[in-house]
């Protein structure tokens, strides 16, 4: 970053707050004597059931142990075995232990870590509670980004080039273990102005996440089954050998589709046990999430801990080359808001952080040697001033929406119950039926210029988000990673081994 120029870092809340700061499990990285890329990149693979682009994911195991040992030169306090070296972990579908990790708080070591050098560099300015809700476009070009202020005033900050790095969209469904943030924001933005978004269809359910009545879900880390948690059913037995050969560590979708098909079997609630372990160990590897179970009534240590599974990642996302370039001129992409096709059908656990650290490194660096040029074309040249290119001054007009319903209309409780682990055509027909005309009413009212408040443009992209993986899954005619159909159960590599994208001028012209 430094030399490149005037830096604007706009953020929705506190810096610190977003899906890299609740990232509890680790970092996954090939640094081990009995690992390596070829390793990783296997792994990564067959996690991605078919999809990954080969190209991004050598992209991220070779540079990934690189950026890494730059983390840790820049001050991030990892665990530590006794002989200094950094203790790594094991988690589902990983074939060796490659996860570094600051006990269950390895996103917030991660962010702390980047915030506190960016903080020291010359030009970099930052805004926070500033909330971006539209791209400027001019000449098929991105030219900057309008946000609401904390004075809820509309203001403009105009760039030469934008990244956008604005995280998932959990909040897409009612049951999620993100933050509150997590609405998409960027994918619809980005859609909005044209961009291309692809692989939406593919959302990520972590199997294990508190499920108390009356709780917000809490992320249990994979990192908890790594040190040997089990996962049983109300008598007290491991179940998920039952449904999967890998047992408890098999991968996400396919450990959360097992925890489903045991409460339907048994008509009962799924938990999971530390009960073998050492308590002392327990509370002290995982302090965080020691004191959310016990905020809940419960101890990690000794009680079994009801769980299930809530939206948790987004693999689709803004397309994007290799160096975060989207679609669109000047817009760039990085982390969960942008698809490199890095994570194929279902990421492997830990590598989330990784993708945000070599690949926004990488987009920073094509902006830097893109700037002052007209820059390289995007991916597939789109028209000039789509929607979202609306120009001058505006006025934020507040409006009655509240966040996740548009209506009458709750969108979540919508993707809950007919976008979720298992899905057919008739229920996301029946989701289509109700999204797509809110989406097409919103999407005219945006057209015709209306400007809403907060909460009202967090609507909007809940809906906008949650109708485009609506589409997707049902164009998907088969099951693949965390797209799972039960009227198409088997992947179909003859039809499907393919990316679906999404372009709004493909959709209304």
């Amino acid at each position: 970053m430094s030399g490149a120029g005037d830096i604007l870092i706009l953020t929705k809340a506190e810096p610190e707050e977003g899906n890299t700061g609740y990232a509890q499990g680790g970092i996954a990285a090939a640094i081990g004597a009995d690992d390596s890329p070829q390793l990783h990149a296997e792994d990564t693979i067959a996690a991605g059931d078919g999809l990954c682009d080969a190209r991004a994911v050598h992209v991220l195991v070779e540079n990934g142990p690189r950026y890494v040992r730059e983390l840790i030169e820049w001050g991030a306090q990892f665990d530590r075995e006794h002989d200094g070296t950094p203790a790594l972990a094991i988690e589902g579908a990983h074939s060796a232990r490659r996860v570094l990790h600051a006990r269950d708080a390895t996103g917030r070591e991660i962010g702390r870590t980047l915030w506190q050098r960016a903080a020291k560099l010359p030009g970099v300015t930052a805004h926070a509670h500033a909330r971006v809700v539209d791209l400027i476009v001019e000449s098929g070009r991105c030219a900057g980004a309008r946000f609401i202020g904390p004075d809820g005033a509309l203001h403009e900050a105009r760039a030469d080039a934008v990244l956008l790095a604005t995280g998932g969209a959990g909040q897409v469904y009612r049951e999620t273990t993100n933050p509150a943030v997590a609405t998409g924001d960027g994918v619809a933005m980005a859609f909005r102005a044209g961009a291309a978004v692809v692989d939406l269809e593919f959302v990520q359910f972590h199997p294990t996440a508190l499920k108390v009545s009356g709780q917000p879900r809490f992320l249990l880390s994979e990192a908890l089954r790594g040190e040997g948690a089990r996962l049983i059913n109300s008598a007290g037995e491991a179940f998920v050998a039952r449904y999967e050969s890998a047992g408890d560590l098999a991968s996400r979708d396919r450990v959360s589709r097992a925890i489903a098909r045991e409460e339907d079997r048994t008509g009962a609630p799924v938990y999971l046990s530390l009960q073998q372990l050492d308590a002392a160990y327990v509370h002290a590897r995982f302090p965080l999430i020691s004191e959310a179970c016990r905020c809940a009534g419960l101890d990690l240590a000794c009680d079994p801990i009801p769980v299930g599974p809530a939206a948790h990642y987004l693999m689709g996302g803004v397309e994007t080359d290799l160096d975060g370039r989207t679609t669109l001129l000047g817009l760039y992409a990085a982390g969960e808001v942008a698809c490199t096709g890095v994570h194929g059908a279902n990421r492997l656990a830990s590598n989330s952080l990784l993708e945000g650290l070599v690949f926004g490194a990488r987009a920073g660096a094509a902006m830097r040697a893109d700037a002052g040029t007209s820059g390289p074309a995007p991916l597939r040249p789109d028209a000039p001033d789509r929607a979202g290119a609306r120009n001058g001054p505006t006025q934020a007009t507040p409006q009655a929406l509240e966040p996740g319903t548009t209506g009458s209309l709750d969108v979540r409780d919508v993707m809950w119950r007919q976008v979720g682990l298992f899905r057919d055509a008739e229920r996301l027909r029946a989701a289509l039926q109700e999204l797509e005309p809110a989406w097409r009413q919103a999407d005219a009212r945006i057209r015709d210029g209306a400007r809403f408040d907060l909460q009202g443009w967090r609507a909007v992209n809940v809906l906008t988000v949650a109708w485009l993986i609506a589409r997707a899954a049902l164009r998907r005619e088969e099951s693949r990673g965390a797209h799972y159909r039960d009227d198409y159960p088997q992947r179909d590599d003859i039809n499907w081994k393919n990316r679906i994208s999404d372009r709004r001028s493909s959709i209304v012209g």
